[in-house]
């Protein structure tokens, strides 16, 4: 309609001219005028203009899960391949030329005897299922102690999880065997033997800021607020 605004002087012009014969001139302006007024309607809102309510409509329908992974949050599985970290290997052929107490301080003798032989460690405390997730979603095999049916307390890296199946898997790092428990079981086991705590041996520095870096790329910040975090 604004482009047809430029006619408005012309009728103007010739109404002020008087004449029987201008007259009739501007009533054929204007009415033209008005008939391109009729036909352009409103004025066009853009190639990929969308209605405001098309658009909440639109987020009303995102699934919730959809919306968790673009704000950060953890992946439904992670898997942390063993066989591509050396470092953690070694550290466990060291640790165990002697046998660990398997009791309720043996995540904590494992964390004393890596002293001069890993370069990188840290034990957290106060962790929770979700924390333990967040690192092996960065790569990070949290180390824990766990007691299989009918066997004796295992210190082992937690390797995999997958929320579908909801089961972790944990592997020998010097073989490379794996073993399986679901959710439930794990999350009873770790509580009982290793008191919610866990070992982090990595290639590269560790302290509580930089911890606490990785965990707030999955986690919200009230989720491991709690942790402590021992290195040395």
């Amino acid at each position: 309609m604004k482009r047809n605004l430029f006619f408005l002087p012309k009728v103007h012009q010739v109404l002020l001219a008087g004449s029987s014969y201008s007259t009739l001139r501007a009533c054929v302006v204007l009415l033209v005028f008005l008939l391109l007024a009729i036909n352009c309607g409103p004025p066009p809102q853009g190639q990929y203009y969308v209605p405001e309510t098309a658009i909440k409509a639109a987020e009303r329908n995102v699934p919730e899960q959809a919306k968790q992974r673009e704000q950060g949050s953890l992946p439904e599985s992670a898997v942390v391949r063993l066989e591509e970290q050396p470092y953690l290997r070694n550290a466990f052929k060291n640790a165990f030329s002697e046998p660990i107490r398997a009791s309720r301080t043996g995540l904590d003798d494992f964390y004393a005897r890596t002293r001069g032989k890993v370069q990188h460690v840290a034990i957290i405390s106060g962790a929770s299922f979700d924390v333990l997730k967040a690192f092996i979603a960065k790569g990070w095999a949290p180390i824990v102690m766990i007691q299989f049916q009918g066997r004796t307390p295992e210190i082992l890296p937690v390797s995999d999880y997958n929320d579908q199946l909801s089961e972790v898997y944990l592997q020998n790092p010097t073989n490379f065997g794996k073993r399986r428990l679901n959710y439930e079981e794990f999350k009873t086991a770790w509580n009982k033997n290793s008191r919610n705590k866990c070992v982090l041996i990595t290639p590269q520095p560790l302290n509580e800021v930089i911890i606490q870096n990785v965990l707030g790329k999955y986690l919200p910040a009230e989720a491991f607020e709690g942790i402590g975090v021992r290195r040395r």
